[in-house]
C-alpha cells in the first residue's frame, strides 16, 4: 500500500480539533465542500487536502487502487471513487476520504476492541459503583436505575454508550433496529427475564444534557443526499437533522428533529422520512408526524412509488418514538393523504416532498444544504448567532 506523505503535524492538529468539536471522520467530506461549517477545521483539511492531491497526481492507477482498498471498510462503503483518472475533482474525494480514513483509525482500533482492558474505563472512572454490576463475561446487569434509550443508556444524568460491536457495521451509530426490539422487549418482560447488555469502555461520557443538545441543535448525523448514489445499493443508512432551537422556524412549528432512512432489498431501494414533532406539539390526545414512502428500482432507475401519510401517536406513548428512529413502525395509526405510482422524475419527487413538509426547513436542507442556507438567510436559521454576529 502506498502512503500519501501528509505533514504529521497538520494531521494530529486535524485529529486533535475533530476530536474538541465532536466532529466524526466521515463527516469530514462535508466540512470539505462547505455543507457544514467549522473555519478552523476547514481551513487545516483544505491544506491537507493540497498536500494530499499533489502526492496522487505522481501515482500511477494501481498505487491509487491500492491506497483507496487499503481504507477500513466503513470508510470505503461511502466513498464510490474512481482510481482510474487523474481528474482533480476525483483526486479532491480520493484525498479527503485518505484523511477520513487516518482520522478514524486514529480514533479506535479493533484490535483495541477485541483485546479489551476494562482497568481503565471511562465509566468506572466516574461510576466505581457499576464495576460490582458486570457479570464474568463484562455484561452489565440491567435495573430500574439504569434507562435504556436507543443510543446509550441514562446513569445519573450521564448517558453511557453501547459496546462498539451493538453499532452499525461496528462504527458509529446504534443499531437502532436491533436494540430497539430489545429495549422493549426488556420494558414488558423484566419482571420475568434478567437483561445484561455490553457497554463502551472507552468513549467519552456525555451528561444528558449535552447529549440533548447534541440531538437537538442543527446537528446532522448520517449521510447526505447524493442523487448520483440513487442507485447505489450499498449507500443506505439513517440520516438524522436536528432542528436548531434558535431558528425563526420554531416559532412556527414546533420540531425536534426529522429522519430520513433508506434500505435496499432485491432490487429496490426504499426510502423513508418522518418528522418528530417536539414536546408541546398535541392535539387533543395525540401527536402528528408527517412522513413520507418511496421506493425506487435500482436496475430500471425508476422511482416507482411515492406516497405521503401523517402518522398518529398517543400522547402517553408518544416518549417511545421520540427515544427511537426509523425504520420504527410504532405509531397508533397511519392515514394515508396521498400516492403516486409509475415513473416519478428526480425534481417533481423532491419538490413534492419538501412542499408536502412545509414548515419544516430540514426536508429542504437535506436535498439541498447549499440552497437551504442561500435562501434563508443568519437570522431566520439561527436568531441568536445573528445577534452575536451584529453585536460583534
Amino acid at each position: 500500500m502506498h502512503e500519501l506523505a501528509l505533514d504529521n503535524r497538520k494531521l494530529k492538529e486535524l485529529i486533535k480539533k475533530c476530536r474538541h468539536f465532536s466532529i466524526k471522520p466521515l463527516d469530514l467530506p462535508s466540512y470539505e465542500r462547505g455543507i457544514k461549517q467549522n473555519q478552523n477545521v476547514r481551513e487545516l483539511l483544505s491544506e491537507l487536502v493540497d498536500a494530499a492531491v499533489q502526492d496522487l497526481l505522481a501515482l500511477s492507477s494501481d498505487e491509487k487502487k491500492s491506497l483507496v482498498k487499503s481504507f477500513p471498510p466503513a470508510i470505503g462503503m461511502f466513498s464510490d471513487l474512481d482510481t482510474s483518472q487523474n481528474d482533480e475533482k476525483e483526486l479532491r474525494k480520493i484525498a479527503v476520504y485518505y484523511i477520513v480514513a487516518e482520522l478514524h483509525r486514529s480514533n479506535f482500533s479493533f484490535k483495541a476492541i477485541v483485546n479489551e482492558n476494562i482497568d481503565n474505563s471511562t465509566v468506572f472512572q466516574i461510576f466505581p459503583e457499576l464495576k460490582e454490576r458486570l457479570d464474568k463475561d463484562n455484561l452489565l446487569f440491567l435495573d430500574g436505575e439504569l434507562i435504556m434509550h436507543d443510543y446509550g443508556i441514562e446513569y445519573k444524568d450521564y448517558i453511557i454508550q453501547y459496546h462498539r460491536f451493538l453499532r452499525s457495521r461496528y462504527l458509529s451509530y446504534s443499531n437502532s433496529g436491533f436494540l430497539g426490539r430489545w429495549i422493549t422487549y426488556y420494558q414488558e418482560t423484566q419482571s420475568l427475564n434478567q437483561f445484561r447488555i455490553a457497554i463502551d469502555h472507552h468513549s467519552t461520557l456525555k451528561s444528558k444534557e449535552e447529549y440533548d443538545q447534541i440531538l437537538e441543535f442543527d446537528t446532522w448525523y448520517g449521510p447526505a443526499f447524493d442523487p448520483e448514489k440513487l442507485d447505489d445499493p450499498n449507500y443506505v443508512g439513517l440520516t438524522l437533522l436536528g432542528r436548531n432551537k434558535n431558528s425563526l422556524f420554531e416559532y412556527e412549528y414546533k420540531l425536534h428533529r426529522t429522519e430520513f432512512f433508506w434500505s435496499f432489498r432485491d432490487g429496490i431501494k426504499t426510502f423513508e422520512t418522518e418528522e418528530i414533532s417536539d414536546d408541546g406539539q398535541w392535539y387533543d390526545c395525540y401527536y402528528f408526524n408527517k412522513y413520507v414512502h418511496s421506493e425506487r428500482n435500482v436496475t430500471q432507475k425508476v422511482t416507482r412509488h411515492v406516497d405521503g401519510a401523517v402518522k398518529v401517536y398517543f400522547k402517553t406513548d408518544y416518549a417511545n418514538r421520540k427515544s427511537a428512529n426509523l425504520p420504527n413502525k410504532d405509531s397508533h395509526t397511519k392515514i394515508k393523504l396521498w400516492r403516486i405510482d409509475g415513473n416519478v422524475d428526480l425534481e417533481n419527487w423532491i419538490n413534492l416532498i419538501t412542499f408536502f413538509y412545509k414548515g419544516n426547513e430540514m426536508v429542504y436542507e437535506y436535498f439541498d444544504p447549499v440552497g437551504f442556507e442561500d435562501k434563508f438567510e443568519l437570522r431566520v436559521r439561527d436568531f441568536e448567532a445573528w445577534k452575536k454576529q451584529q453585536e460583534s
